[in-house]
């Protein structure tokens, strides 16, 4: 993908360059997950989904860069094609780690899983590989997308022109963490609860869209501002997963378990919802840490 200065600071082939190359991974991993869903490519795709309806949303209403709201549409639904192996992988990975009180083991749970994860595969192919099909025919109308030739002479003032269009959009994504946060703040710290789990889910979702937002701007932002701030977003993503992992692996196990539980199941199941809890006040308390510094950098 070309530097911001090879396209002249221009603002269209700018997207131009972020989207194909968005176009480019996503069609990629999307035909491996059709071939083969593995735990790896699984979570790659949905990444790349992700990223590429972050760069569509990024650069939408730039002059030159046509509607694509058919491509994020099937983004969205190739994604959703593969969240319930996505989740099911993740609640094998995080009940294999669990620690359970009076050593009770949780592999029986884990191999049920094992088996159903196989099962599901197998039924979600067919689909799978039908929403890749959707979206790779989406990204094919709109490429190559041919904003315009690149202009033999630079105009200085794309040079401002573009780092102040990426950055009001970073300060946008930043701000809409902010405001979640304090909201979920205002309701004091009982963040353990499912009302709790959800509005930090939603703060989460928030901090990737920040981070898929600042990668897009890493290229035009001083080196000093955007690794401190990478690293931050890096580590509350990390823990807001861990959050968000444990409160979906404590739904799993609640419909695995169905009310029916030993009592060996309901020491996992007890377990499992203290990691809940544990995992949501780390993640809490980290986000503390970060939006009044945040804050004060904007000078509020």
């Amino acid at each position: 993908m070309l530097a911001p200065s090879e396209v002249g600071w221009d603002l269209a082939l700018y997207a131009q360059e972020w989207l194909e190359e968005r176009f480019r991974l996503t069609l990629k991993l999307a035909s491996d997950v059709a071939k083969k869903s593995s735990t790896r490519t699984v979570h790659d795709l949905r990444v790349a989904c992700r990223r590429l309806r972050e760069a569509i949303v990024f650069f939408h209403g730039v002059t030159e860069v046509p509607p694509l709201s058919d491509v994020d549409r099937a983004a969205r639904r190739m994604a959703r094609a593969v969240r319930r192996l996505r989740e099911t992988d993740v609640a094998i990975k995080r009940l294999r780690r669990l620690r359970v009180a009076g050593g009770v083991p949780s592999g029986e749970l884990s191999t049920t899983l094992d088996e159903k994860r196989d099962t599901l595969a197998k039924k979600r192919k067919k689909k799978i590989a039908r929403r890749a099909k959707q979206l790779e025919a989406a990204i094919r109308e709109h490429t190559p997308l041919r904003v315009r030739p690149r202009a033999a002479d630079v105009d200085p003032a794309k040079e401002a022109e573009l780092r102040a269009f990426v950055e009001s959009r970073v300060a946008s994504r930043r701000s809409e963490v902010e405001r979640l946060f304090d909201a979920v703040r205002a309701r004091g710290p009982r963040v353990a609860s499912e009302e709790g789990a959800d509005r930090l889910h939603g703060i989460r979702v928030a901090i990737k869209h920040w981070r898929y937002a600042s990668e897009i701007a890493r290229a035009v932002m001083p080196r000093v501002l955007y690794r401190p701030m990478a690293a931050r977003l890096r580590h509350l993503q990390d823990l807001g997963g861990k959050s968000q992992d444990y409160a979906d692996l404590a739904t799993v196990v609640e419909k695995e378990l169905d009310g029916r539980a030993t009592r060996e199941e309901k020491k996992i199941l007890s377990a499992v919802r203290a990691e809940r809890a544990r995992a949501s006040r780390e993640f809490y308390d980290a986000l503390k840490a970060l939006v009044p510094s945040s804050r004060a950098a904007n000078g509020a």
